[in-house]
Order: C-alpha cells, then sequence, then structure tokens
C-alpha cells in the first residue's frame, strides 16, 4: 500500500488530493481544501442590503450566481412574493451569461491542457499560446459585456435589489446584448462544437470515456425558469420534486475545511450533468445511456449545455423588448423586516443555496451552500464525497486529476 498527496493545479485557490494505492489501483481518495472563506460571519449583525455588495465577493468567477442568490433569500425573508418582468427577465439574462463564460473557461482552460500530456499534436489549446486557447480567453471577456450593459460592471455586480433592478436601459442595450449573443452562437458553431467531438475522440482513443464514474444520484434546485425544473434524479431514471429543505449541511471531516452536504442524507451530484439530463437533452441522454456519469459525460454535458443557454439568452432578450417601459424596481421600505429566507439558483458548477435569518432588518445568521460543497465536499460517516467515489479505481495521478477537474475545482467556493 501506498499513500500519496499531491498539491493540485489549475484550481482556483489551494487544494490537495491524497491518495491511497494498492496494486496499482486508487483505494482511497481524500480532498483536502485549506482556506477558509468566513463570509457568514461577516455578515452577521450588519444591515441585509450590504449583503448585496458583500456576497458577489465570495467568488471572483461565479459572484453573480451569489447576488442572485442573496437577492432571492432576501426577498423571500421580508415578504417581497413578485418583482417587475423586466427585471425578472434581465436577472435571468446576466445569470446565464455569467454561466455562459463559466463553462467556456472552465473547458479551454481547465480540461483541454490535460490532453497535452497523451497527444503533443494539440498544440492549438497550449495555455498562453494555443490558438483555441487564446480564442476562449477572447470569447469569456467579450461575452460577460451583456452584464455590464445590464448590471453595470463585470465582476462583482450589485445591480439586483429587493424588488427588482437598479438599472434602467434602452433598446438600444438589448440590441448591443442580441449582437453578443449571436457573436456567442458563432463561435459555439466554428470551435466548441468542433472540439466537443474532438474531446469525444480523444476520450475514445485513450480509454476515458467510462472513468470516473460517481453515484448516479442528480440534484438541480433550479431557478432558471425558462429552462431547467427543480428536481433530482435517483439513480435509476426516477425524477422527484426538489425540496430545499431536505438539504442537510453536515460538519467538515478532519482533513479538509469544506462540509459535506447531503440530500435526505445520500450525496448527490449537481451541476451541468445534472441540469442537462433531468431536461432529457438527446446528446447527452445518448453519452450517458452508454457511458454512465462518466468523466466524459459529465464534461460533454456541460458542453453540450452552452448552445443550450445561449438559445434561452437570445429569447429572453427579444421577451425583453416588450417590457421596456415597465419599472424596473417595486421598493418599498422593508429595512426594519424580520424573517426567513431562502435563494436557490443554478450556478455554473450546480446548485447554489443562500439562507438568511433577519431580525429587525439585520443579519441574524446566514449560511451558503455552493455547488462544490456538493461535488468536492469530504465525506461523511456513512458516503465519500461525490467526486472521492469517482477517483476510486482509478490506475493514475493523471486520470485522477482529470476527473477532478471535470467537477471544476475551486477551493474559495468550496469552504465554509
Amino acid at each position: 500500500m501506498k499513500i500519496e498527496k499531491l498539491v493540485l493545479t489549475r484550481v482556483e485557490g489551494e487544494a490537495s488530493l491524497n491518495l491511497v494505492w494498492e496494486r496499482g489501483v486508487i483505494k482511497d481518495a481524500k480532498i483536502s481544501f485549506y482556506s477558509t472563506r468566513g463570509i457568514e460571519k461577516v455578515l452577521r449583525e450588519r444591515p441585509f442590503m450590504d449583503a448585496l455588495v458583500i456576497n458577489p465577493r465570495i467568488c471572483g468567477i461565479c459572484g453573480h450566481a451569489h447576488l442572485i442568490a442573496t437577492v432571492r433569500a432576501i426577498e423571500n425573508a421580508i415578504g417581497i412574493k413578485e418583482i417587475p418582468e423586466k427585471a425578472k427577465i434581465t436577472r435571468l439574462v446576466t445569470q446565464i451569461t455569467e454561466m455562459v463564460q463559466n463553462h467556456v473557461k472552465w473547458f479551454y482552460l481547465f480540461v483541454m491542457p490535460d490532453f497535452l500530456k497523451f497527444k503533443e499534436s494539440l498544440s492549438q489549446f497550449e495555455p498562453f499560446k494555443g490558438e483555441r486557447w487564446k480564442r476562449a480567453v477572447q470569447f469569456s471577456s467579450q461575452i460577460v459585456k451583456i452584464i455590464a450593459l445590464f448590471g453595470g460592471q463585470w465582476p462583482h455586480s450589485s445591480y439586483a435589489v429587493p424588488g427588482g433592478i437598479t438599472s434602467n436601459f434602452s433598446e438600444r442595450e438589448v440590441l448591443k446584448a442580441l449582437n453578443l449573443v449571436k457573436e456567442g452562437k458563432t463561435f459555439f458553431e466554428k470551435n466548441v462544437s468542433e472540439d466537443l467531438e474532438l474531446f469525444l475522440n480523444l476520450c475514445e482513443e485513450f480509454n476515458l470515456l467510462s472513468i470516473g464514474k460517481a453515484y448516479n444520484r442528480f440534484l438541480s434546485g433550479g431557478g432558471l425558469a425558462y429552462c431547467f425544473n427543480p428536481s433530482y434524479k435517483k439513480g435509476k431514471g426516477k425524477v422527484c420534486k426538489f425540496n430545499v429543505r431536505y438539504v442537510q449541511e453536515l460538519e467538515a471531516a478532519d482533513y479538509s475545511k469544506a462540509n459535506p452536504v447531503r440530500y435526505k442524507g445520500l450525496p448527490y451530484e449537481t451541476g451541468p450533468l445534472a441540469r442537462e439530463l433531468i431536461s432529457k437533452n438527446p446528446l447527452v441522454l445518448k453519452l450517458y445511456k452508454n457511458y454512465g456519469d462518466s468523466y466524459a459525460v459529465r464534461v460533454a454535458a456541460r458542453l453540450a449545455e452552452i448552445k443550450d443557454l445561449l438559445e434561452i439568452l437570445e429569447k429572453l432578450l427579444k421577451e425583453l423588448m416588450n417590457h421596456l417601459e415597465e419599472p424596473s424596481c417595486l421598493w418599498e421600505d422593508r429595512s426594519d423586516e424580520s424573517g426567513e429566507g431562502f435563494g436557490v439558483v443554478e450556478a455554473a458548477r450546480g446548485t447554489l443555496i443562500h439562507r438568511v435569518v433577519i431580525e429587525k432588518g439585520k443579519i441574524k445568521d446566514y449560511k451558503v451552500i455552493t455547488p462544490s460543497q456538493w461535488n468536492l465536499g469530504p465525506r461523511c460517516k456513512k458516503y465519500l464525497g461525490v467526486a472521492e467515489k469517482a477517483i476510486v479505481g482509478l490506475d493514475s495521478e493523471l486520470k485522477a486529476q482529470m476527473v477532478l477537474r471535470s467537477f471544476d475545482l475551486c477551493s474559495v467556493c468550496t469552504t465554509k
């Protein structure tokens, strides 16, 4: 038996992978995160509106999802049930835009560079030098201009407020956004679509199609009303309605600062694969039927989702044209309100949950459960973490790291 510790690269923050080997096969795996987020402590005793500025800074790449989860939690707590359709659509537009840029960056910056170790001829994906790599970075910097058009800036926008949004825009901004979506669809057709096919061919060539399977259970909290329903999928295909009250955050294991999360006591995978299976994407269903919840299918699902999201973005922006004359926000002074609220959204990596307790306008308690806790969190007394389960049984360090990256490593989002 051999025990090995790997310091992980291409990760947002710091993390390590501890492997136990037996006869050339990984028998156990532990993912360790060392930093502490501490945002929940920072928020206590502050006016609840402060959370709209602080929470988008939880993460540099999915901060907008944290903003939307925050404002939904506050609205739920203080009793705001309706917001203008203009604000509702605009929030979805900016939320989906962040997901698109996140997917593209992840695939080209985190996933494809691993294949350079298999095949030197893939120099187009070499970091900082490869043409495909550079195109992806350029695209990611362009598409987020949609968020800036409606939210004032990206990252760390704070334009969503209880009752709606702070921005007021014209047909001109919507047309600019539509043009950016058109460019995004062209980028998908000329780059992502081809590279998805290449990725699957490489997985077949190097026997990677079936590696990295986890529990075959999937969860999506919803939050994209025009796209995905809140559901969870049991291993044999049964889809049930998601209920946030069944989510349990457990105590962290002794080897990680991250807390494991369970749904009805069981580990579930969240993210694009969960969403695409629940929404019955034909390509993903076909791959899943052949290879299960594997590394290759997990990556392919996230790429396939880019096309779906761009189509939805275009529809939403065209619909937004019909609501330009509406007010952006229906605000009433509720600064002394009390209550408990949940905000559940779909971030790029999966289901994100914010819970807030407000007493007379001040935050008494705040809890954040991130997608990375679902997928990358540690074991509990009964079960390994989802990613840990997917690594057990592999026969190389490289494959272990590739499977980990298929879940999109982020220590900033994973820690408590």
